[in-house]
């Protein structure tokens, strides 16, 4: 053979072989753009890899926790685009440009008995063709565990390969899915790189005006631009918020409004196929997603962690735990709020009706009995304020109270106050432990309180004060040292009565027939902050 010969064949050799490019926030051998071959492969492992000049390759990869970038008028072609995920991490595509080849967002789904709610991050697919793609779809005979929620009826209707023949997976749109192993559907069409405007929701009260959508990009999109452009067309009282079922049957749902949006430990960004619960406003309303929303994410969908400036003072989360169950409130301390109610900064639990085992708060003034998922107060309460506590327990179960999540100054003090026990227990440092004796729901039991000072129940000025009830009367009986007032509260947290003591008394009635019958908790306090608490049935 000849010299020119082997020269010709050592370039076809060269010619037919494959390299693998890998941006690791950098790339691997070498940058591949404008470069690389349909015999070469791409692979985005971590970072944000931008295509800014025309490229071709044979397969693209996207990791969980990366993000792909094509930007306007540049055409990327590849045989295969694959986006992946995991159940922590979501990998993103944001394209203003062009992408030729078959695109797949492998969206990680949770299997059946747990259920996740997702929504088609790649748009264009029929539902036989994504049922025979995903053999792991969950089914029974031709139905397939592939549900929206029809607002009308008030339920999930899950999609048949046969019924549902010509349906098209509609962007925005929400489902609830699951998956026989635990891992992957794939989705497989176009990137939405428009606008997806008026997706309507309605008030139908079958449904409770719940209606389920979702992120209809292939990339996260941020929640704060997403709420300001929408909050208008939901319910304007305490579900002005977005419910995001967080994968625990137990717990269930993770809300976030305005105070998730100024405080600066949320990361609030909707992951890619990720669909949530609003409540729409009377009358129905119309729901935008646009493309200025989309951006780029590493974290899981409803999970915490952000750094921000807002006008955000304090959050801690609040969690109820036993051996089965979980169930979490949040409490939020912003300079746009009251301890009334604020709209976009309270907001109720998704159901109406706690669930058998929860927590939840009331609002400290103008209570309405409504069980809130998150409660937000002004700065200054931080320093000074009780929440009644709603905690619903089965008689015999050992519950766990504590401080699962906090962003507070230091010097402030969190107790815990259980009334049956006269107890204060220091959420800071410890956990409250205790076994219902009986199937506890509601509140009245148990109080939140936050102070600036350390709590003190047990000082000389009230160890010799005795109180009890009798014929529609509170005595109040025992030497007053300094100004005291007496609250009564119901068994909601409500505030039913306030009387400024006399010191000059060591014996003091108050009349109460006003008042129903009924369990009340009198709170004394004065202005060395020591505290009394009794519990008191007026008959």
């Amino acid at each position: 053979m000849s010299k020119a010969q082997g020269q010709d064949q050592n370039s076809v050799e060269s010619e037919n072989t494959s390299i693998t490019f890998t941006y690791d926030n950098g790339w691997l051998p070498s940058n591949p753009l404008g470069i690389a071959t349909s015999l070469d492969n791409i692979i985005i492992k971590s970072g944000i890899a931008n295509i800014t000049i025309n490229t071709l390759c044979s397969i693209l990869t996207v990791d969980p926790g990366a993000a792909l970038y094509v930007a306007s008028g540049i055409t990327l072609t590849t045989d295969v685009l694959n986006l992946e995920s995991t159940s922590q991490q979501y990998s993103s595509l944001i394209s203003d440009g062009t992408i030729v080849g078959v695109i797949s967002y492998h969206k990680h789904t949770e299997q059946l008995g747990i259920n996740d709610l997702i929504s088609p991050p790649i748009s264009g697919q029929l539902f036989p063709e994504f049922a025979a793609e995903n053999l792991n779809l969950g089914y029974s005979g031709f139905t397939r565990a592939f549900a929206p929620y029809n607002t009308a009826a008030g339920a999930y209707q899950n999609y048949g390969i046969l019924s549902n023949a010509s349906t098209l997976l509609e962007a925005g749109k929400g489902y609830r899915a699951a998956t026989t192993d635990g891992g992957t559907l794939t989705f497989t069409g176009i990137p939405r790189t428009d606008d997806v405007l008026d997706i309507s929701i309605s008030d139908a009260s079958a449904g409770f005006a719940w209606n389920l959508i979702g992120n209809p990009y292939p990339s996260y999109i941020d929640f704060e631009t997403f709420f300001i452009l929408n909050k208008s067309q939901f319910n304007t009282g305490t579900y002005q918020a977005i419910y995001g079922y967080d994968g625990d049957a137990s717990d269930g749902w993770t809300v976030w409004n305005q105070a998730s949006i100024d405080s600066p430990v949320i990361n609030e960004l909707i992951a890619p196929g990720q669909a949530f619960f609003v409540k729409a406003k009377s009358g129905g309303g119309l729901v935008d997603f646009t493309t200025t929303m989309r951006c780029e994410g590493s974290s899981d969908d409803f999970i915490l962690g952000r750094s921000s400036s807002s006008p955000h003072h304090g959050h801690i989360q609040l969690k109820s735990s036993s051996s089965e169950s979980n169930f979490s409130t949040d409490f939020y301390f912003n300079s746009n709020a009251t301890q009334g109610f604020d709209p976009g900064y309270d907001s109720a639990l998704f159901s109406e009706n706690p669930p058998a085992f929860s927590i939840y708060s009331h609002l400290v003034e103008d209570n309405s009995g409504t069980p809130l998922a998150v409660q937000t107060f002004n700065p200054i309460a931080m320093y000074d304020v009780v929440i009644p506590l709603g905690v619903n327990a089965s008689q015999g179960q050992e519950v766990t109270l504590s401080i699962t999540e906090t962003d507070m100054p230091e010097d402030i003090i969190i107790y815990l106050e259980d009334t049956s026990n006269n107890s204060f227990t220091l959420l800071n440092t410890n956990d409250y432990v205790f076994t219902a004796n009986d199937n506890l729901t509601g509140t009245g039991r148990f109080y939140l309180r936050f102070s600036g000072d350390a709590l003190s129940v047990d000082k000389s000025n009230f160890t010799t004060v005795n109180i009890w009830s009798h014929d529609k009367t509170i005595n109040i009986s025992g030497q007053l040292l300094s100004e005291t007032k007496a609250r009564l509260y119901d068994v909601n947290g409500r505030v039913v009565l306030t009387n400024t003591l006399n010191t000059n008394s060591a014996k003091q009635t108050i009349d109460v027939s006003h008042i129903s019958a009924g369990i009340y908790i009198m709170e004394l306090d004065n202005k060395t902050n020591e505290r009394r608490i009794e519990k008191l049935i007026i008959r």
